[in-house]
């Protein structure tokens, strides 16, 4: 909380000096009943929060079932609908006292997960469970959960651990979902460190024409030269010819031909290996 204002003596009157102070004292008494309410609002809010839980544990004002599989989970529509579109949009068409959700492609372990967040926010997810969770809570539309799985990605994957099997998973998470933040940020540190990975055998194995297409398009990519960025997109639609020549076009296309060697591009095009059909 910032400091109480006070009133400098620089004021000739003294009416007005008192004029400011009591205007000063409004200002700072708004501001802790202002404080004060959100204080009682957010206590408020947990309080409900717990309650809410409290009476699903006990099996209390239960009003809906969800089942996956052989997994059956209580819980109030009214909670379900406040959290989720999904589940308020369903609720609109009448009374479900059991929601089967044997098409959604949802797990049994991820529900539980969206489910049990939904009541306490304290979400458990790990590195195991994270893609399967997001998915789920994306599918269901609650926004709270898919925002923290997003946060977790970022944390433990792009801040920590990225590496271009983690980075192939994120990119197609984030292109499944809509996550352009989370997108962003991987593509951008996996862009800073492309020098360094460019020429091994996982990035010419695993990474997408889609991924290869995005990641060559950027302005910060980080390469000894565009020539040097043209030799690596022949090397990796050599690796797998056959398949890759189809993307061939995409792929070239994305790259600064302008500032290529051109002796370098007749000598890549007229090599043995790309001649052959």
């Amino acid at each position: 909380m910032p400091e109480y204002l006070s009133v400098q003596t620089i004021c000739p009157s003294s009416s007005v000096k008192t004029a400011i102070a009591t205007m000063l004292v409004e200002v700072n008494n708004r501001y802790l009943i202002s404080s004060f309410f959100f204080v009682y609002q957010h206590f408020n809010f947990t309080r409900t929060r717990q309650r809410c839980a409290q009476f699903r544990d006990e099996g209390q004002f239960i009003d809906v079932r969800l089942k996956v599989g052989e997994d059956v989970l209580q819980a109030h529509r009214i909670v379900l609908a406040a959290h989720s579109d999904y589940f308020c949009d369903m609720f609109k068409d009448g009374m479900l006292e059991v929601i089967e959700l044997k098409h959604e492609g949802i797990s049994p372990a991820a529900l539980r997960v969206v489910i049990e967040s939904i009541y306490d926010r304290n979400i458990r997810i790990h590195l195991h469970n994270v893609f399967e969770v997001l998915a789920g809570a994306d599918h269901l539309k609650v926004s709270t959960v898919v925002q923290q799985c997003c946060d977790f990605l970022q944390r433990e994957f792009v801040q920590d651990r990225l590496d271009l099997h983690n980075y192939c998973l994120i990119f197609a998470a984030a292109d499944r979902h809509g996550l352009k933040d989370l997108k962003e940020e991987a593509e951008r540190k996996l862009a800073s460190i492309y020098k360094d990975v460019c020429q091994s055998e996982e990035f010419l194995s695993i990474i997408e024409p889609n991924q290869l297409v995005s990641l060559l398009s950027r302005d910060d990519l980080s390469a000894l030269s565009e020539t040097f960025v043209f030799v690596s997109a022949m090397q990796w639609i050599k690796h797998k010819k056959k398949e890759r020549m189809a993307f061939a076009a995409k792929v070239i296309g994305a790259l600064r031909l302008g500032l290529v060697d051109i002796r370098v591009v007749i000598e890549e095009l007229n090599t043995e290996e790309m001649q052959r059909s």
